[in-house]
This record gives structure tokens, C-alpha cells and sequence, in this order.
């Protein structure tokens, strides 16, 4: 294991942190990250993460991103531990190195100026466009401590933590509050297995959010991506009644479904780096966007407001 480290934060307590969880690395102190990430690399990089310092952490969403909200991107690591075929990260950067921004309280400044310069909006601050947060939670404790600062924050001032990890112990020990929402992405078995690699199952998905549940945790299920895979009707009609018997949805905040949905630079970029991906040659080109045809988005969209519940049912497209 190799961690590059900006060396004027070697005495920061997340950068201490991860040290002492990795106590066998080499560790090689670096002036500036973008030196090592910036650069097309060639070697294992699973067995390289860098510890660094980000200057502009929010970045604002795109228009009409969201319905009745303000939404900001939180920038607080880079490239995720999973290796999920369809994902956008696989084109983001010129490398697939993991990166961990550890000034916390610089980031939460920065969402500080953005709740002042917007006062009486409500904003909402999505912590995990960039890597899956709660995966690498035991290394970076970014639960502990940004979900007591959003607690700290007005009840228009929300955070959502979306991912596909288990990895739940810290949120176990914090008290809940109404404006941090947990946002799990599920999936039939047969899609986690062959396009979701090193992601956990759909069984021990179920349980960790039951086991929030059970703590009152603010929990939103994301039907997401939705894959047009052979026998998708089947498949996804046995997963949805899988969820509706393990799950009680009654408890569920709220649902989102999405499909695949690229446009034509970056389903180019993608189809360069997984050839081999078959979803790839399924998806039509339309309205600037390689996508679903409709006959399956508009079976998926009625499949899901009849077996879910329209009232909380949610499509962005």
C-alpha cells in the first residue's frame, strides 16, 4: 500500500486516522495531490490512495437538477472502492486513484457561506456524487462529523448520503436527525453480481437499512440504475416483491427510481473502457442521450407506481 500525503497535513486527525489503519504503508509526502492524480497512471491502483487538501468543495448542480430544492455537490473524495460497470467515475478522471480530502472544517465553511448567501432556501447537500462516503466511513469518519454539523444547521438545510455500502457502525452510534436522509441503492441479485463487482448484496443491503429503520434513520430507497437485462420483467417484478417482504416500505422516506442515461461524449468515453459492456449496445440515442427506449421506461415507470406507492414515487429523467 502506497499513500501519497500533501506533507503540510500530516498532523491532521483524519490523515492520523487512516495512518493508523494502514501501519504497514509507505507513505510518501507530496506537495500537491493533483501531481500524482493529474497523471495517466499505469500501475495496480488499487493499492494507491492519496490524503490531500480541496479548495472548492461544493460545486452547485445543474438546473432543474431537483424539484423544490437547491442542490450542491459535496467534493470530499475522489473515485469510489466499488467497481460497478455502468459507472460514471470509470471516465471522470484520468485515473482510477482514490483520493480523501481530509480539511473538514475548511468544506464545512464553505457550506456555512453557501447557507448564508441563500438564506430562507432550501438547499439540499449530496455528499457522495464523487465516491461512496459510508464505504470508506471507517477510515474517514465523515459521519461523525458532518452529520452532527447538519444537525447544527436550520431544517431547510438537508444532506443526503447516497450509497451501496453496509458499512453502518458510526450512524449506529449518532443520534438521528430529520435533515440527514440515507439514500440505498438496490438492485436484483442478478444485476449486483454481474455489474456491481466488490458491492455487498442485496440481503445484507436489506439488513443494514432495517437496522436503521429500527433507529428511525430518514431512509430513501433508489431503484437505481434500472438495467435493461434479459428477462427484465421477471426479474425485477420477483425483486420488487423481495423488497416489499423484507423491507416495510410504509417506513421508507421516499423512492427514486433512474435508468441509464449517458450522453453521446460520455457513453463514447465509457464504451472506450468496457467494450465488453452488453447494456452498452441497448441503449438508443435520443434527445441528445443514449438511453432506455420508452416501451421500457414507461413499463419500469408503471411497474413501480403500481407495486411500490405512487404517493412517494420519484422519476428523474
Amino acid at each position: 500500500m502506497i499513500i501519497y500525503l500533501e506533507k503540510q497535513y500530516k498532523n491532521n486527525k483524519i490523515v492520523k486516522n487512516i495512518l493508523s489503519y494502514y501501519k504497514n504503508a509507505r507513505v510518501l509526502e507530496i506537495d500537491n495531490y493533483k501531481n500524482i492524480f493529474d497523471k495517466n497512471i499505469r500501475w495496480k491502483i488499487e493499492d494507491i490512495l492519496i490524503l490531500a487538501w480541496v479548495n472548492n468543495a461544493i460545486i452547485k448542480a445543474p438546473k432543474n437538477y431537483w424539484f423544490d430544492t437547491e442542490w450542491y455537490f459535496v467534493k470530499n473524495s475522489l473515485n469510489c472502492i466499488y467497481n460497478c460497470k455502468y459507472c460514471y467515475l470509470k471516465w471522470a478522471f484520468k485515473n482510477n486513484i482514490k483520493v480523501i480530502f481530509v480539511n473538514y472544517n475548511t468544506i464545512k465553511k464553505q457550506i456555512i457561506d453557501i447557507v448564508r448567501d441563500n438564506k430562507n432556501k432550501k438547499i439540499t447537500f449530496y455528499t457522495s456524487d464523487y465516491s461512496d462516503n459510508l464505504a470508506i466511513d471507517n477510515l474517514t469518519n465523515f459521519t461523525l462529523e458532518f452529520i452532527p454539523f447538519f444537525w447544527s444547521l436550520t431544517n431547510n438545510i438537508n444532506m443526503e448520503i447516497r450509497t451501496k455500502s453496509i458499512n453502518i457502525s458510526n450512524l449506529l452510534l449518532l443520534t438521528i436527525t430529520d435533515n440527514v436522509e440515507i439514500s440505498f441503492s438496490v438492485n436484483p441479485n442478478i444485476v449486483i453480481k454481474k455489474y456491481e463487482k466488490k458491492t455487498p448484496s442485496l440481503k445484507l443491503r436489506i439488513e443494514a437499512i432495517n437496522k436503521l429503520l429500527l433507529k428511525w434513520w430518514n431512509i430513501w430507497l433508489r431503484f437505481s440504475p434500472l438495467l435493461w437485462v434479459n428477462n427484465y420483467k421477471e426479474i425485477y417484478l420477483d425483486f420488487i416483491k423481495e423488497i416489499k417482504k423484507q423491507i416495510d416500505i410504509n417506513k421508507i422516506n421516499s423512492f427514486f427510481v433512474w435508468w441509464l442515461l449517458y450522453t453521446k461524449k460520455d457513453y463514447n468515453k465509457l464504451l472506450l473502457k468496457e467494450s465488453d459492456l452488453d447494456l452498452l449496445y441497448k441503449l438508443k440515442y435520443s434527445n441528445g442521450f443514449y438511453r432506455n427506449v420508452d416501451k421500457e421506461n414507461k413499463w419500469f415507470y408503471n411497474m413501480f407506481k403500481k407495486e411500490i406507492w405512487e404517493t412517494y414515487f420519484k422519476c428523474l429523467d
